[in-house]
């Protein structure tokens, strides 16, 4: 810890003796930019009491096509099968276990039975 106070120390007096402020380390973040862009998804101020040192931090949701259906469909897309218009992606609790998740994923042109497995292709049965 001691190394660290002399580094900055030092990184400080540099930047005084030369006049670079970019020596000096920021004492804290900005939390939001000025010049940044703001991001795609919706974003919000959290709502919390004046007291709270978080105050003024933004939370971000998900973007809107994040939906099971389509997070299923495209898995299945990149292993070769059809899914035109993903409709809904129901999850079956008594088919699924500890890291083997299985969900009935209707389409338009099919409905699946699709078992994903933690870093490996997801199995597919067609049903309809």
């Amino acid at each position: 810890m001691g190394r660290a106070w002399v580094g900055t120390a030092v990184l400080i007096a540099a930047g005084v003796v030369w006049g670079v402020p970019c020596a000096l380390p920021a004492a804290r973040a900005s939390p939001e930019p000025s010049l940044a862009r703001p991001p795609v998804s919706k974003v919000e101020r959290a709502p919390c009491p004046a007291s709270a040192p978080s105050c003024g931090l933004k939370v971000a949701q998900a973007p809107a096509g994040d939906t099971p259906a389509n997070i299923v469909s495209d898995q299945i897309r990149r292993q070769g099968f059809a899914c035109n218009a993903p409709r809904q992606a129901e999850r079956d609790r008594k088919a699924s276990r500890p890291n083997l998740t299985v969900w009935v994923l209707r389409c338009g042109n099919a409905t699946y039975r699709v078992t994903l497995i933690p870093d490996m292709a997801a199995r597919v049965e067609r049903l309809k």
